[in-house]
């Protein structure tokens, strides 16, 4: 790539960076993250990134960033992207600059759709391998950081004014929860919360970004969940927020913006059938944060993270 003029950097992920890097040749955004360190959580995932964007721009042309380089300095790996014209939709939320909530929804559903619509047969039996891999194997990732493991040994645990148990007690109860068969798997995002879906105001154009591959089961179930997690039970707004551990309760201080809510209900009436699965998958997203929230040193959302996950939990069991 020609040398930069000028570099931003931008929200990344726990482990990675992400710059944006304009000259006189235009924009194209940096994705980097180490070679020597956090491979699993860092490097693995980021190489899986890359390897989708590349399937996903011969499949779904429009629908994801061209991917322009590739390469390796020092200790980083990195790859480029086109840079594309668009405001993630939890910050057009978040700044009040959405205006037809109606028309960002029919939009999403129908790039969902274009990709959802390649299916394949499923591992009927593989919500077992999900809740091995995504909950049990990142609880006890997460539990190698002590001041986690204390946090997690409390087992009771109180968030806004209700008391609920913790995975101690409800383990064998939840797990059973994933006794079912999937019936039918195909071609997702895989990490599809709003923060990586793009969406520009005046094409009405939906791009994705940040596609995740290590997803177990690939269940246009597990996508929806993953807009839930942000809209309905506000996983980008919690991230945001300064987030508080009292002994055993959490407290956050975000606030709802009234077109996010808008939006969650028109969202919901388009997921027609079940929608169980969709409220499994989502009360699992937040465990499967955990060992990257530890791994990069951000104990408290760890924390908060485990205990709103057990409070999801709770309500479905």
């Amino acid at each position: 790539m020609p040398s930069t003029d000028n570099i931003t950097i931008l929200k990344g992920g726990s482990l990675n960076s992400t710059c944006l890097h304009e000259n006189s040749m235009g924009k194209f955004v940096r994705k980097k993250i180490a070679t020597d360190k956090n491979r699993e959580y860092g490097y693995v995932r980021w190489y899986s990134q890359l390897k989708k964007l590349q399937r996903y721009n011969s499949m779904f042309p429009g629908f994801v960033p061209k991917v322009l380089d590739a390469g390796v300095n020092d200790n980083e790996a990195y790859f480029d992207i086109e840079y594309i014209d668009g405001i993630d939709i939890k910050t057009l939320f978040k700044n009040n600059l959405i205006d037809d909530v109606e028309k960002l929804n029919q939009s999403l559903w129908e790039a969902f759709d274009l990709i959802h619509h390649r299916s394949y047969s499923p591992l009927r039996s593989s919500l077992m391998l999900y809740f091995m891999e995504e909950v049990e194997q990142k609880l006890h990732d997460a539990l190698e950081f002590p001041e986690f493991r204390d946090f997690y040994m409390m087992d009771v645990y109180e968030y806004r004014g209700e008391t609920f148990r913790g995975m101690i007690g409800q383990h064998d109860k939840f797990k059973k929860l994933f006794n079912r068969d999937i019936t039918s798997e195909g071609y997702v995002h895989g990490n599809p919360t709003l923060e990586n879906i793009l969406y520009n105001t005046d094409t009405n154009k939906i791009t994705f970004i940040d596609l995740y591959e290590e997803g177990i089961v690939d269940s246009r179930y597990s996508d929806y969940s993953q807009v839930l997690q942000c809209s309905n039970s506000h996983y980008g707004l919690i991230n945001d927020s300064i987030v508080t551990i009292n002994d055993n309760q959490i407290m956050s201080d975000y606030i709802i913006p009234d077109k996010l809510a808008e939006f969650n209900s028109l969202f919901i009436e388009n997921i027609e059938d079940n929608t169980s699965l969709v409220m499994l998958f989502e009360a699992t997203q937040y465990f499967r944060m955990l060992p990257f929230k530890c791994h990069s040193g951000n104990i408290s959302h760890a924390k908060f993270f485990y205990g709103y996950g057990c409070y999801l939990v709770n309500k479905l069991l």
